[in-house]
C-alpha cells in the first residue's frame, strides 16, 4: 500500500500517540500489579502477578523500538520532502513501510489480548 506523504506522516504521528498513551497505561497497570501483590492474601497470586510483570516489560520494549523506528521512517519522510519541495511532492505517492506497519499492527493485537487478560485477572482477584 501507498499513501500520499502528507497521511504517511500523519499516520506516523497517530502511532506515536497511540504508543505513549500505551505507555501510561502499562505503568498504571504495574502500579496496580504492585499494589494487589502488597497484599497478604495476593501471595498465591505472584506467579501470576510476575507474569504480567514480564509480559509489561516485554511490551514497554516492543514500544520503544517502534518508537525508534517510526522516529528513522518520519525522519526520512522529512528528508524526502525537503528534496522534493522544489520539483512538487503532493502526487508522490510513498511505500508506507509495511515491515513496519506489519510489527505495529501485530504489536496493537498482542497487546490488546494483554489489557484484555489483565482486565480479567483484575476481574478475578477482586
Amino acid at each position: 500500500m501507498t499513501l500520499p506523504p502528507r497521511k504517511l506522516h500523519l499516520e506516523y504521528k497517530r502511532w506515536i500517540v497511540e504508543l505513549n498513551f500505551d505507555i501510561e497505561l502499562i505503568k498504571i497497570f504495574e502500579d496496580h500489579l504492585t499494589s494487589i501483590a502488597s497484599h497478604n492474601a495476593a501471595k498465591k497470586l505472584l506467579p501470576q502477578i510476575e507474569q504480567f510483570q514480564n509480559q509489561l516489560i516485554c511490551q514497554r520494549e516492543v514500544i520503544d523500538e517502534l518508537k525508534h523506528d517510526l522516529n528513522i521512517s518520519e525522519r526520512q519522510l522529512a528528508a524526502f520532502v525537503r528534496e522534493m519541495v522544489p520539483v512538487g511532492f503532493e502526487n508522490e505517492r510513498l511505500d508506507n513501510h509495511s515491515e513496519l506497519r506489519k510489527r505495529f499492527l501485530t504489536f496493537r493485537n498482542l497487546f490488546e489480548d494483554l489489557k484484555s487478560r489483565f482486565r480479567q485477572f483484575e476481574t478475578e482477584w477482586m
